[in-house]
């Protein structure tokens, strides 16, 4: 196993194929396969730095986003705050809980309202457990998760106020 700066040049070297490799894929609109390498660099990456860790996270967050993966865009989501809570990178980096919260921000911009306020909260929770102040207001209202007309699932995505049934097209308000 190579130690001390050859270790460093080789996991320097994969990290850079790995861009490369990932460049490439979202290129080619191929943003699942950009996301499995952000995955990969994300795990390289933990043994030697949480922040890394965070921000390759939030890269394959993004790809997932684009692929409208949201269950995988929320796995890597929950990662990154898991990972920096954990280590205490919390505490002490506001820039990582800045990134934390722009993620919120991107859900929010991609249509997934719910998914975002989800993820708010669990934020929220992190700092609040490590003594710190939410940082973070949900800004929607609650919506039921089957249609009241014809029962149908209703979807992640809506506008701030209301979202149309894609089964019947009734549109349904929020509750407040």
């Amino acid at each position: 196993m190579a130690t001390g700066f050859f270790a460093k040049f080789l996991r320097g070297r994969r990290r850079n194929k790995g861009w490369d490799e990932a460049y490439h894929f979202k290129k080619a609109g191929n943003f699942a396969a950009a996301a499995d390498v952000y995955e990969r660099l994300a795990a390289d990456s933990l043994a030697d730095n949480e922040l890394i860790y965070e921000g390759d996270c939030h890269d394959a967050f993004i790809m997932w986003l684009q692929a409208k993966d949201i269950d995988k865009a929320l796995g890597q989501a929950r990662n990154a705050l898991r990972v920096t809570s954990d280590s205490g990178c919390l505490n002490w980096s506001s820039s990582t809980v800045d990134d934390l919260c722009k993620m919120v921000g991107e859900l929010y911009v991609a249509g997934y309202a719910t998914a975002a306020d989800a993820f708010a909260n669990e934020i929220n929770e992190q700092l609040v457990a490590k003594g710190l102040p939410a940082r973070l207001e949900t800004k929607h209202g609650k919506f039921p998760t089957t249609c009241p007309q014809c029962g149908g699932a209703l979807p992640f995505t809506y506008s701030d106020d209301s979202l149309t049934c894609p089964f019947c097209s009734s549109v349904i308000h929020a509750e407040l």
